[in-house]
């Protein structure tokens, strides 16, 4: 088994955990998945924690503005001129280091626009998505080196 097979089989149980969870809580269960999704397209790890969190919820304000703003407007399909501006604004920004996981950004504007804009539920199910890839990464990874040397897995062993 190398460290590839115990990352898949740690996230595995953990998205398991969060289908049961989320359907309990009513929280919603596939944004989770685009928040872990988003997580390892980042590279992983604490920096692309926060790189895919902040990008997330970069793209989930900006489709808040598409939806709000189309109503605004007096023109024969005014969501077709604010996509433009709002899609070069998701991609124009990466020039700012914080907000450069552009495809972190589309996947929070598509978690709004495929929850009809339930910010509340899709900012606390991308954020758990997020927090659910990096777990699994880290404790993969770290069971692997338990197996990879050797070492009994005890409860001392993984605080």
């Amino acid at each position: 088994m190398d460290g590839l097979m115990m990352g898949a089989i740690v996230m595995a149980l953990i998205g398991t955990v969060w289908t049961v969870v989320s359907a309990k809580l009513a929280l919603i269960s596939w944004v989770g998945f685009i928040g872990c999704t988003s997580y390892f397209a980042s590279g992983g790890g604490k920096i692309g924690l926060k790189k895919s969190i902040i990008a997330n919820l970069t793209g989930g304000l900006w489709a808040i503005s598409i939806i709000a703003l189309q109503n605004y407007f007096e023109i024969a399909n005014p969501s077709i001129i604010i996509t433009a501006i709002f899609s070069f604004i998701m991609v124009f920004q990466c020039k700012i280091k914080s907000l450069s996981f552009v495809p972190g950004t589309y996947c929070g504007a598509c978690a709004i626009f495929g929850t009809n804009g339930d910010v509340r539920g899709a900012f606390i199910a991308l954020i758990i998505g997020g927090v659910m890839g990096y777990v699994s990464d880290t404790l993969g990874k770290y069971l692997y080196s338990l197996i990879k040397n050797n070492k009994r897995i005890t409860p001392s062993s993984i605080e």
